[in-house]
């Protein structure tokens, strides 16, 4: 057994100790989940039957170090709650004396939540049933998230300004790694967000979402989503980011976007939630101006773990690169 896996195995011994005394679940054995980045994830199977448990590691959050960002996650985990409770496939957070997040004595900071029985498909292979049953998750949840008091000022705003002083920041550390591919990237989206016109975002409303409706995130059974998972990125932002994530981890398939797919995502979508004209291919160039500072970077290239995250990534923002100028006429109509 390697280092890494015998500090699993001892996370896991840990926390199930925890659940016992916390929760009266007994623990008969821990598989870990080989999905995330750094956080520590196991289906735990109990004599209640299986459970979620998510190790939020300090070298990812720094949950021990940054009271905000805990109070934060808190707060996403309780939302998820009320999701769950509301309906919208969700699992379901056990919660100790009102706290979503558990610390063991040693300090390790976990969450306990129900099984979501289900698997994950290949990005962008997601059939127009499951693209419905999709949006009508999504409407109902952004439906229920409507009624949560917003925070002070969305998390984040498209700002042009901003993005550009990002891009230089991103540009700089590429020159200095050498990294020619990621220059290039950096080249053509310097010129799409110049010439992209910000007033298009003034009338987007703000609200709660997920902010990460990406295929990893999506457990299905046959033709209907089993579950929602993975809250931890959100929000108070722009609920049509999720609209737009939702379609492109779906429908985006060998360089087309398949307008079936995105066509029934937006009718279920719509059977709980309002969409008005132009919100899709407005949505999409607000995830552009999100993503395309996040993953066209080199430290983000160089790190192997996000290997194959990226090149996912990539396809999606070159494929909305390529077709900017007309993703009004190809998505407003549906």
């Amino acid at each position: 057994m390697n280092d890494d896996n015998r500090t699993t195995k001892t996370w896991a011994e840990e926390i199930s100790a925890h659940l016992k005394d916390r929760f009266g679940l007994k623990v008969l054995e821990a598989f870990p989940i080989d999905k995330g980045w750094i956080n520590v994830k196991w289906r735990m199977m109990t004599d209640d039957g299986p459970r979620f448990v998510k190790f939020y590691h300090p070298d990812r959050y720094k949950l021990h170090l940054r009271p905000e960002r805990r109070s934060a996650m808190e707060n996403t985990l309780r939302l998820q709650q009320g999701l769950h409770s509301n309906g919208v496939p969700s699992p379901q957070v056990y919660l100790h004396e009102g706290k979503a997040l558990q610390q063991t004595r040693s300090g390790l900071i976990y969450t306990l939540q129900g099984w979501a029985d289900g698997a994950t498909l290949e990005a962008g292979a997601f059939n127009c049933a499951q693209m419905a049953d999709l949006g009508e998750a999504a409407g109902r949840m952004h439906r229920w998230l409507a009624q949560v008091p917003p925070a002070d000022k969305p998390a984040w705003q498209p700002d042009k300004a901003a993005y550009l002083e990002e891009w230089k920041n991103n540009w700089r550390k590429a020159a200095e790694a050498g990294d020619q591919t990621v220059l290039g990237w950096l080249e053509r989206s310097r010129a799409r967000v110049a010439a992209m016109d910000f007033s298009l975002f003034e009338n987007s409303p703000t609200g709660w979402l997920h902010w990460d409706l990406w295929s990893d995130n999506l457990l299905f059974r046959d033709q209907r989503l089993a579950g929602i998972v993975d809250y931890d990125r959100m929000a108070m932002a722009y609920p049509e980011i999720d609209v737009a994530r939702a379609i492109l981890s779906g429908a985006l398939q060998r360089g087309e976007l398949r307008s079936d797919a995105v066509q029934a995502f937006m009718e279920g979508y719509r059977a709980h939630h309002p969409a008005p004209p132009g919100m899709v291919s407005r949505a999409i160039r607000m995830l552009y101006l999100i993503e395309s500072i996040w993953w066209l970077r080199a430290d983000v290239r160089q790190e192997s773990e996000l290997t194959g995250l990226l090149r996912r990534f990539i396809e999606e923002i070159q494929w909305i690169e390529e077709h900017m100028d007309e993703l009004a006429e190809m998505l407003d109509g549906e």
